[in-house]
Parts: structure tokens; sequence; C-alpha cells
């Protein structure tokens, strides 16, 4: 389950996590008591709000007004704001990330630090992975380690003294809440040499809600499901959003082999955008609309489907796929694992779109296939 802002710097205070204070602007808040200038920060279970305009700097009251209404209607991947909070100005001299997440390829919990922070620290990982130091935690939270890992960034002592006691608190954090990723970005250090959380990402493992408290603060909108799953559930189809940053779609006939297809994109070090399921009674019309779904989506450039003909026709699914691809068609690569009835039928269709095929390989085969066109 993902947490608002709001919500995980809540938690992060509950361990001990320095934190900037944060008014919810509901309709009884006293405007009068907000200290201007402040940061208003639309609360969106979605990453780039920076980017999208709902993080913004407002000097009074009046402003406040008009900002916040500009703020409430933006959406971001489909979703709507929940809610928007007023965090006072703070005078920021650096900014740092730190952060926690599984590394299912690796089985590891690893801990991720960089006083390089700020809204792209994604392309920092890609671009500059020197940066960005890692630490396995596994097995809990090695002070030691730390400390020597950290040195490349040559911190002065008492400032890594204190991002070493947030890193310990982060960690225990992390545990407590059974989180499959909990960051902190930026770690803001301020004039005076404190750090600070001003902003925090917390996704709990659902698995595990039920010996964990409500931590909501906001009350979750029908709207946050996302354009692709409300059109997917008008076709019948099981559409999940994984990770709205992930740039491989997938396409599956069938719940165990969707979920194995994803679990097998991971272990290659691929990022997947989501889970579509095609469900039983397969028809052309079903792979037509599937298709369409996965390639209007704007966040993915790769797609991978991995069906089975059984009492399904592949002939009758290659059909609605290439339909769609030849209504929506784009730049995405494509690659399909599909066998079983009318095989070769389907095979024929899929050639003449130019798709990639691994017609008698496995599923690791047609991941690396894929992940291999996205090096070409």
């Amino acid at each position: 389950m993902d947490y608002l802002e709001i919500e995980g710097k809540k938690q992060l205070n509950r361990f001990g996590i320095p934190i900037n204070d944060s008014i919810l602007l509901t309709e009884n808040v006293d405007l009068t008591k907000v200290p201007y200038p402040c940061v208003l920060k639309g609360q969106i279970l979605s990453g780039k709000r920076g980017k999208a305009g709902a993080v913004r700097v407002v000097k009074s009251e009046e402003e406040l007004k008009e900002v916040k209404e500009i703020i409430e209607k933006i959406t971001i991947n489909g979703k709507s704001m929940e809610g928007i909070i007023a965090c006072g100005f703070l005078p920021i001299v650096e900014e740092y990330y730190m952060g926690m997440t599984l590394d299912v390829k690796n089985r590891a919990v690893i801990m991720l630090f960089t006083p390089f922070g700020g809204m792209d620290i994604e392309e920092l990982a890609t671009t500059s992975p020197e940066k960005l130091m890692r630490l396995d935690c596994t097995e809990g939270f090695d002070e030691a380690a730390f400390r020597e890992s950290a040195k490349i960034f040559e911190l002065p002592d008492e400032r890594l003294n204190k991002i070493v006691d947030i890193a310990k608190k982060l960690s225990t954090a992390c545990f407590a809440l059974d989180s499959t990723t909990i960051e902190v970005n930026p770690l803001a250090v301020l004039e005076d040499g404190s750090v600070v959380a001003i902003d925090a990402k917390l996704v709990i493992d659902d698995n595990s809600l039920y010996r964990q408290e409500d931590y909501t603060i906001l009350p979750r909108t029908s709207q946050q499901k996302s354009l692709q799953e409300l059109d997917a559930a008008e076709h019948d189809l099981t559409y999940v959003e994984l990770d709205p940053n992930g740039n491989i779609g997938t396409m599956a006939g069938g719940a165990g082999i969707g979920m194995a297809t994803m679990d097998t994109i991971r272990h290659y070090g691929g990022k997947v955008n989501n889970f579509l399921d095609l469900g039983g009674g397969v028809t052309s019309e079903k792979t037509y609309q599937a298709m369409r779904i996965l390639l209007q989506n704007e966040n993915t450039d790769m797609i991978l489907v991995n069906v089975f003909g059984g009492i399904n026709n592949c002939a009758d699914m290659a059909d609605g796929i290439a339909r769609a691809y030849k209504e929506f068609g784009n730049n995405k690569k494509v690659v399909v694992k599909s066998r079983g009835f009318n095989q070769e039928q389907g095979w024929e269709i899929y050639e003449k779109l130019g798709f990639s095929q691994t017609k008698y390989g496995t599923t690791d085969e047609a991941v690396q296939l894929l992940l291999n066109m996205k090096k070409a």
C-alpha cells in the first residue's frame, strides 16, 4: 500500500527522524496561522509532483488560495489530488537522498544514500551510479559499513554523525513497517546545520497490512485508479499498475503466467509498469483492447506478450493484437511468446508486424530478448 507524503513523514517522525511541520489545508484551517512564505504541496500517489506544478511557493494568503485551486485540478498519471499541505519555507543549503528498497534480483534489502538529492534521483542512478551509495541491510543496519562507504562523499564529521543517526532510524522503520520502499528525498540540510526530512515515500507490503495499524490520514478517492485500470475494467481485463515509472508493459494469458513474467523481468533487472491478465475465454476483441491499452500508455516503451493457446486460439489472439498495433502502433518494442492451438498462424501474423518472438523458447529467453533490444 502506498502512503501520501504527510502520512509517510508522520511515520518517519514516529521513529525519531526529524521532519518539517505540515499543515493540512482542510476547509476549517485558519489560513492566517499559516507561515508565509510557505510551500504548497499536492498530496497524490504519484511522483514528479514538482515537474507537474503541484509544489509551489506562495507568499500571502491571497496567493495561497489561488495556487491551492490550481494544484487541486492537477492530475498525474491519471491520479488526482487527495489534499494539499502547507510547509514553512526553509533555508535549505543542501539536499540529500536516503532510502531503502527491495533488491528483488539479489533478494536483499538495500539502503541507498547520496548527498546529490532532489527530484532527479532516478536519473542520477542511471547516469552517475558512482554518486549513489548502496549498503546491504538484509541482516540489519551496519553502522561501521555505512561510515566506511560514505567516506567517498567527504562529509564533515558532525554532518556524518547526523546522517548515520537518521540512517539507523530509517532502517528500524523499514523493518518495523514491513515496507518495500521507504525514501526521504530530499533529506534537507538547513543553514543551522540541522538535517530534516521534508518529503517521504512509504510503501508497505500489502501482505503485512494485517499486522500494521491504519496509517492513512487522508481518505482515498475512487479516482486513484489509473486511466489504464479504469479502461481495462470496462473490457473485463485485470490491469494493475505496479510502477508508474516502469518502462515495460506486460500482457499475459493467466494470472500465474503473468506473475511469473513479472518476476522474470525483475530478475533480469527490468522495470515492470503493469500486470495485465487477459483471463479466460480470450477473443480477438479482448486482445485488441488489451494491446490498445498497453500501446496508449505513455510511460512505457516496451511490451512483452506471454500467452498460451489451450482453449484459446493463438491466431485469434494475434489478430486482435495486430489490429490494435496497426491502429495505435508506435515505436514501442514488442516481444511475443505465444504457443498452443493455432500457434503457427499466430506466428505468421506477428512476423508480418515485425515483432520479435521466442517460438519455442522460455519466458526467460523472451525477457532477455526484450531487454537486449533495449540495450541495442
